[in-house]
């Protein structure tokens, strides 16, 4: 964003107010909270996505494809899920901390390269 509008900080002194913020506020830069309709709408885009360009994707392309599709049925599958040890909260949501490998043989996806 500095590149963007010409700013450069060599040479500075930053100054930061409300310091007491900034351990939270970076774990937030590098976390993302992902909610079942949100993976359901990826879904029915993707899904869509396949069906109108599918005759003009190389085979590679459309097995690419079929991997996100597995990630985002496994994960809706696992949100629907209700959790089997630990009481839910009075509005009957829960929320859980992991990491990607965590959360990768939660799902059973870990044979899947997510960085291809």
């Amino acid at each position: 964003a500095r590149d963007a509008i010409g700013l450069s900080l060599k040479g500075s002194l930053v100054i930061i107010d409300e310091a007491h913020n900034l351990p939270e506020a970076l774990r937030n830069l590098t976390s993302c909270q992902l909610t079942l309709p949100v993976i359901e709408a990826a879904l029915s885009q993707m899904t869509l996505y396949s069906k109108k360009y599918a005759s003009r994707l190389a085979g590679r392309n459309l097995f690419y494809l079929g991997q996100i599709r597995k990630c985002l049925v496994a994960m809706i599958q696992y949100l629907k899920t209700p959790p089997s040890s630990s009481p839910s909260a009075p509005d009957n949501t829960t929320s859980k901390m992991m990491s990607v490998t965590e959360f990768l043989f939660a799902l059973k996806l870990d044979n899947i390269n997510l960085f291809k």
